[in-house]
């Protein structure tokens, strides 16, 4: 099985517990989003990588942005469709590129681990080489990733109910720097997470 089908297996398995189960608390969110909005200021276009069932998503929406999600489990997004706000969502694996014209985004975001699951040792030089090319002049990149210490912790995750497992990866902030070196980047480690803002010149 591919490191994609692998992905994609893993997370159709959670989709229908993932908003009681997995989602995170309210405060959690708002920590996040406090980081966040104040970056994207006035409305963007925002693509969502690994928008999930879109838990976050009235946040991104009531500061009036114009987001775009992307996620390869059609089961989470058939469940973020059914949000009161739905968002346009694709069904893509974005290690293997964006689903997006050049220029096309004030911002790329990723929150709450989604970049946990790179399928190869390069595949954030990828990324950040399509963020960059997806991009406007300006436009920003923000990513929530758990840090080493964290995943060494817990390299491996399964769902309890389902059996479902999935490998975690954790670059350090350093390798983000250096993923992210034609950015203006920032990549700050704190308890758990390490936060990767990169900005476009």
């Amino acid at each position: 099985m591919s490191d994609v089908e692998a992905t994609r297996r893993f997370f159709d398995a959670i989709a229908s517990r993932y908003d009681r189960v997995y989602a995170r608390s309210r405060d959690e969110a708002r920590a996040s989003m406090a980081r966040l909005l104040p970056l994207l200021g006035a409305p963007r276009d925002v693509l969502d990588l690994g928008v999930g069932t879109g838990p976050e998503l009235h946040h991104l929406l009531d500061a009036g942005h114009r987001v775009v999600g992307v996620d390869v489990s059609e089961k989470m997004i058939a469940l973020c469709n059914r949000r009161a706000r739905p968002i346009p969502c694709v069904c893509a694996d974005f290690w293997e590129g964006l689903p997006a014209k050049d220029a096309s985004f004030d911002a790329v975001i990723a929150l709450f681990g989604t970049l946990a699951h790179a399928h190869d040792d390069r595949a954030h030089a990828r990324l950040a080489g399509e963020v960059m090319r997806v991009l406007r002049p300006g436009g920003v990149f923000y990513a929530e990733a758990p840090s080493p210490a964290w995943a060494a912790a817990n390299p491996t995750f399964e769902d309890e109910a389902t059996g479902a497992r999935i490998a975690i990866v954790a670059p350090s902030a350093k390798a983000w720097r250096e993923a992210f070196r034609a950015f203006d980047v920032s990549a700050t480690e704190a308890h758990d997470e390490i936060v990767v803002v990169a900005r476009r010149s």
